[in-house]
């Protein structure tokens, strides 16, 4: 029998000029690692298959047989609450011929595989199929579904692939008290609305963009009136995390309107390694978690889940959600994608990190941060 052969053992990837110990030092990531389908393919099991993603909210799936499916990128996966109440996170996949079992959110208390039957609890365990009598010895050790790490991290569910993975709380402790100290009423908080975009540039093209603001004052106008960036971010580094806060600058800015009555927080713009952002606004007590997920070696979705207290916006809320998705996002997904077609002029190998701490409007310090760990993953 003819077989395949043997994968080559993966070349040894060249850096460059990048320099993980020094930003001030440092040339920035290669162009070809944002684009060739290699680094793409590792990036897999280096980054993706190891780190935490959030899928979803606690109260998404608050009562027994409640279930939200997910993924990890390519990786379905399927969040769901038993009977018992507890919340586990399983693979999105039969465990007799592969077959998806679940789509979208709803409610199970059995969940039936649709290509042969095969029927499972909410809990994960195998209940029976067809044929079982002839599964006896197999099915011990091999029916039930296949369990995901799962955490609640101030509500917000995640889940890792790596069984071995550090708790995110352990590898974040000091951000989910920032989120607190920005939103005192985090808890009341639910998800209102996703809205996702495709976009024509690699997630780290994205995460780059996202990590400074050295761009806004020439790209985002509105942003500049709502905020202040003029030397007063505070910045807090957290392991996997960073996080900054910003002063509210103008009430009636071309953004959104604030009412002065109704202003309970303030900003905090923060990131949860490897392609989270959690952002908190001025105005009412909200959140947003814009998540890039990557689809290729130049293609990823930006999705962002709106909170607020109730699950119908107030006008002001929904102002905010309509400005970001009409206003804010296309103002970034320009600079990305044109910024991808750049990656690839032979005028272009690698760039230079401008690094300022003490001028946080233009400071590429924490695009740094985020390329080092890209860095560290792939290299091992």
């Amino acid at each position: 029998m003819n077989r395949p052969a043997p994968s080559p053992k993966p070349m040894p990837l060249d850096a460059g000029r990048f320099d993980p110990d020094s930003a001030e030092a440092s040339s920035t990531l290669p162009a070809s690692w944002y684009f060739e389908p290699e680094i793409y393919r590792r990036e897999h099991e280096a980054i993706f298959y190891r780190t935490w993603w959030y899928q979803c909210h606690a109260s998404d799936v608050a009562k027994p047989g409640d279930f939200m499916c997910g993924a990890v990128a390519d990786q379905k996966i399927v969040i769901i609450r038993g009977r018992d109440n507890n919340l586990r996170a399983f693979y999105n996949v039969c465990s007799h011929r592969a077959h998806p079992l679940l789509e979208g959110r709803g409610n199970k208390v059995l969940i039936t595989c649709p290509y042969h039957q095969w029927c499972y609890n909410n809990d994960g365990t195998f209940r029976m199929a067809g044929g079982r009598e002839t599964l006896e010895g197999w099915v011990p050790d091999n029916a039930d579904l296949k369990p995901v790490r799962l955490e609640n991290y101030g509500g917000f569910l995640f889940v890792n692939l790596d069984p071995d993975a550090k708790p995110l709380s352990e590898q974040a402790p000091q951000l989910l008290k920032d989120f607190y100290t920005c939103c005192p009423r985090l808890d009341d908080l639910v998800r209102v609305e996703r809205r996702e975009r495709e976009v024509a540039a690699n997630w780290k093209t994205l995460v780059d963009n996202n990590h400074e603001c050295y761009h806004c004052d020439a790209n985002h106008k509105s942003l500049m009136e709502l905020v202040d960036y003029d030397n007063k971010a505070v910045w807090s580094d957290d392991g996997i995390t960073f996080s900054h806060t910003v002063e509210r600058k103008q009430l009636d800015s071309s953004a959104y309107a604030l009412d002065a009555d109704a202003i309970e927080q303030d900003s905090l713009f923060s990131y949860i390694w490897p392609n989270l952002i959690p952002l908190f606004f001025p105005g009412t007590p909200s959140a947003v978690m814009f998540q890039i997920l990557p689809t290729g070696p130049e293609t990823a979705t930006v999705r962002h889940d709106f909170y607020f207290l109730n699950r119908e916006p107030g006008k002001q809320e929904q102002a905010f959600m309509d400005w970001m998705t009409n206003v804010l996002v296309p103002e970034d997904v320009g600079l990305c994608e044109h910024v991808q077609q750049g990656l690839h002029s032979r005028g272009y190998s690698q760039g230079k990190f401008v690094v300022d701490r003490d001028h946080v409007a233009f400071s590429e310090h924490h695009v740094h941060f985020f390329q080092r760990f890209v860095y560290e993953a792939l290299t091992g």
